[in-house]
């Protein structure tokens, strides 16, 4: 009984600490963008840098989002660091704001810079086992 009560608490424990790195990975998203589209209207940046910013966004946001949800799981790091690019996938497309017009080339770039994130931040956050002798 006592060992049900355990898990169940992980689950919560590590489903809670998955919502929370995807919200994380949104926000930071959307700072990035917004700093991006300033720096365009102020004419810092080239037009071009608009696609470049949503992909360097989404990069960085599950980079980070997938640090912090494995902060509180502490285990299968990399499956915690897709999960939240997965998250952080859904959440885009149920905004609306990742749609598959023009041939999807940027939506499938970010979808792919959301994984690698997630995934660079599940192997750099990985707890490092010892061995036994």
């Amino acid at each position: 009984m006592q060992q049900e009560k355990k898990q169940g608490g992980d689950l919560l424990s590590a489903a809670t600490s998955l919502a929370a790195g995807g919200a994380i990975a949104l926000g930071l998203g959307l700072l990035t963008m917004a700093a991006a589209a300033w720096l365009i209207s102020r004419g810092s940046l080239g037009e071009d840098w608009a696609a470049r910013a949503g992909i360097l966004g989404s990069f960085l946001g599950c980079l980070v989002g997938g640090c912090y949800a494995i902060s509180g799981v502490r285990s299968r790091a990399l499956l915690v660091g897709l999960g939240v690019s997965g998250l952080y996938c859904l959440l885009w497309t149920l905004a609306g704001l990742l749609w598959l017009e023009a041939g999807g080339g940027i939506a499938v770039s970010t979808a792919a810079a959301a994984l690698l994130g997630g995934g660079l931040g599940g192997i750099l956050s990985a707890s490092r086992k010892k061995r036994r002798k």
